[in-house]
Parts: structure tokens; C-alpha cells; sequence
């Protein structure tokens, strides 16, 4: 349990709600960023990670029902894909890593991720040529990243989204419904795997649920209806970015 002052917890609340806001708009969870706040506080990632992960649920939920409803989503995308995640989110969400790796190998991999698609995104727009999706890639693709999705303690949205954008298999703005489904049901995995009594054990850290919420609910309005292609990648990009600095930087710390 935390021991947290007032000061903290206000803290907390509001890099929670401004995470969410962020992430949400292109249809991500954020994990990564309500792990960040939660180090800068001194709470270890192992102690919040069932947290985290409920708070992924939820705010991916939020993005997945908004981008569904305005038109940006593919369940046969998403079928390929969840197909061969799920069981291997499971099964990473039970292996242990180096701390020190992982931080450098996922962060190296979110930075590099988040500078293409920046230079990218000066030539996306709506009109972009959609490829067809080669199934047996996306099942390799799905159980990669869902190991590392079970692994990390995320939901793998910011694994995905790149090679949504990469290969062209969707609309730009669509990869933000397929990666906030792909967030849900690989963090249900990863709560499966590490056990869905723990929720009952969080204790104030549920709390973080209702910043998360109610930032998703204000950046999905945005992401999903309101930003153009351009900006949405942008965004993205940031996000990727920003992750990947703050676990490479954890990682030589």
C-alpha cells in the first residue's frame, strides 16, 4: 500500500487523468505513463503493475467503444491479431525479466517506433492504400507482441499501433480502435495471469481509476472525432516517444 501525503496523491490524480487524456486519443491504455508516475513517487512497478493493468482496462474500453462508434475499427483485424496475443500474454505475464533489460529493449524499441512514425506522418492522410492483412504475419505478429505485452505488464497497444501504420493494413485513424481492443483483452490476460484475486489486494491504488476514466472519456472525444490523421500520428508518436525516453533513461539510472 503507498504511503502517500495529500500533495502525492493530488499529483498522482492528475498525471493519472492527463496520461489517459494523452494515450486515449490514439486509442492506447497508457501503462506505460501510469508507471512512470508511479516510480517518480517511489512506488515500484511490481507493487502497482494489477493496478495499472485495471486502469488499462478501463481507459482502453472508454477508446475502444468510441473509436467503434465513430467508425475507426476492424474486427477481423483485431481477430488476427488477439487470436495468438492472448494465450501469450498469458504466458509472459508468469515469466520474470531482468528489470534492466527490459527497461533498455522495450525503450529502445517505443523510441525508434514513435521517430518513424513521426517522419512518417508529414504523408498520412485518410486516403492512405490499405494492404491486405497476410494472416499467418498477424498471428506471429499477435503472439510476439502479447508475450512482450504479458512481460512488460502492459496492454501491447504501443507495439501494435507501429505495425498497423508500418504496413498499412488499416485506415491510420482505424489502428487507434484495433490497438485500444488489443489493450483490453491482452491486459484481461495479463490480470489472468497474475491473478485476479490480487485486484482485492490493490487497495488506494484503485482510486487511480477515476482520473483514468474520465481523461479517457475527454481525449477519445478528440482522438476518435475531432484530430485529423496527421495529428493522431503525431500524438502517437509523442507518446511512443516519450515512453521509450523515460524507460531508457530508467534503465542507465
Amino acid at each position: 500500500m503507498p504511503d502517500l501525503n495529500l500533495m502525492e496523491w493530488a499529483l498522482l490524480l492528475a498525471a493519472v487523468f492527463a496520461v489517459a487524456f494523452f494515450y486515449s486519443s490514439d486509442g492506447h491504455g497508457g501503462a506505460t505513463g501510469y508507471l512512470a508516475a508511479l516510480a517518480l513517487l517511489g512506488i515500484a512497478p511490481a507493487s502497482a503493475r494489477v493496478a495499472v493493468l485495471v486502469a488499462n482496462v478501463l481507459v482502453a474500453s472508454v477508446a475502444w467503444w468510441r473509436f467503434w462508434r465513430a467508425g475507426y475499427f476492424d474486427w477481423k483485424i483485431l481477430t488476427a491479431f488477439a487470436v495468438a496475443s492472448v494465450p501469450a500474454a498469458i504466458l509472459g505475464s508468469q515469466v520474470k525479466i531482468n528489470p534492466h533489460a527490459y527497461k533498455m529493449i522495450l525503450g529502445a524499441v517505443l523510441a525508434v517506433a514513435g521517430l518513424i512514425l513521426l517522419v512518417r506522418s508529414r504523408r498520412l492522410n485518410d486516403d492512405v492504400p490499405v494492404r491486405k492483412c497476410f494472416l499467418p504475419a498477424a498471428l506471429l505478429v499477435g503472439a510476439v507482441l502479447g508475450f512482450l505485452a504479458g512481460l512488460t505488464g502492459i496492454g501491447g497497444g504501443v507495439f501494435l499501433s507501429p505495425v498497423l501504420y508500418l504496413f498499412r493494413w488499416v485506415k491510420p485513424k482505424s489502428t487507434g480502435g484495433i490497438a485500444a481492443g488489443f489493450i483490453v483483452l491482452n491486459s484481461f490476460a495479463g490480470l489472468a495471469g497474475t491473478g485476479f484475486e490480487k485486484i482485492a489486494h490493490v487497495g488506494p491504488l484503485l482510486w487511480l481509476t477515476l482520473p483514468a476514466v474520465a481523461g479517457a472519456l475527454l481525449g477519445t472525444h478528440l482522438g476518435a472525432r475531432r484530430w485529423s490523421s496527421v495529428t493522431f500520428s503525431r500524438v502517437l508518436a509523442g507518446v511512443l516517444i516519450f515512453a521509450g525516453g523515460k524507460l531508457l533513461l530508467e534503465s542507465v539510472a
